[in-house]
């Protein structure tokens, strides 16, 4: 069977086969091809060029602009981290990663990016050791507080302690005390009291 040959148009001249490079309406990528049957008067499928394209490079996709086609980058289903906020996002567009974007991943949550790399803010991320010691620390003193609840009961009331409360008693205000004093300031290198009870 002959060829169908296409005016300027796009529009068959003579009757035949011809192979045709499909495209996706939305991303205008690539997708194959096939042999279309035109009649006389008839144009070329929808979505579809009898120009063929390259062969995409590592990395690339062939799109048509509506012209030619175009080699971009392709960088689909790859992770990329917010510069702002260091959120991880799957990319799901053709083309370039945007610039608000790296491939580096930030090693900590206090990570903040300079323009070319992440850089850790170790004030931040020392006030936030800081933070947890601080909250640790009341932990330790409400729990060592709520052990004695029922002591403290007893003293309010006038009652008499035996041996082993006064004993627990004591060493619950020397473990409260030694709490207390230790310096949150150097966190994350905290060392905590044992409790000797």
């Amino acid at each position: 069977m002959t060829s169908a040959v296409l005016d300027k148009n796009k529009i068959a001249t003579v009757v035949g086969n011809i192979v045709v490079y499909n495209f996706s309406a939305q991303t205008g990528e690539y997708t194959g091809s096939n042999v279309e049957y035109l009649p006389i008067g008839i144009g070329l499928p929808a979505y579809s060029t009898e120009t063929e394209p390259e062969v995409a490079k590592e990395g690339y996709v062939s799109v048509f602009n509506g012209v030619e086609w175009e080699q971009k980058e392709d960088h689909r289903g790859e992770t990329v981290y917010s510069v702002q906020d260091r959120t991880p996002v799957t990319i799901d567009y053709i083309g370039a990663i945007r610039n608000s974007f790296t491939t580096s991943a930030p090693t900590s949550p206090f990570d903040k990016w300079d323009g070319d790399k992440w850089v850790t803010d170790f004030a931040a991320q020392h006030a936030a050791a800081v933070s947890v010691a601080v909250s640790y620390q009341q932990q330790l003193i409400d729990s060592a507080m709520q052990s004695i609840s029922v002591i403290q009961l007893k003293l309010q009331a006038g009652r008499m302690l035996t041996g082993a409360e006064t004993t627990k008693l004591n060493a619950m205000l020397d473990y409260i005390d030694a709490v207390n004093a230790v310096d949150t300031a150097t966190a994350p290198d905290v060392s905590w009291p044992a409790l000797a009870v």
